[in-house]
């Protein structure tokens, strides 16, 4: 799962479709879960 991990932020936002995903502890997700600063539709488990 670490290989995920290997993207720039600039590829990250443009796979999660920009700032409308992002959350943090203060602004969280309206719908689905926080995981790694990025709203998901489904609970991310860490290992």
């Amino acid at each position: 799962m670490n290989h995920l991990k290997k993207l720039n932020r600039e590829q990250q936002s443009q796979i999660n479709g920009g700032a409308i995903n992002r959350c943090n502890a203060t602004r969280p997700c309206a719908i689905g879960w926080c995981c790694d600063g990025v709203c998901r539709p489904f609970a991310c488990i860490e290992f």
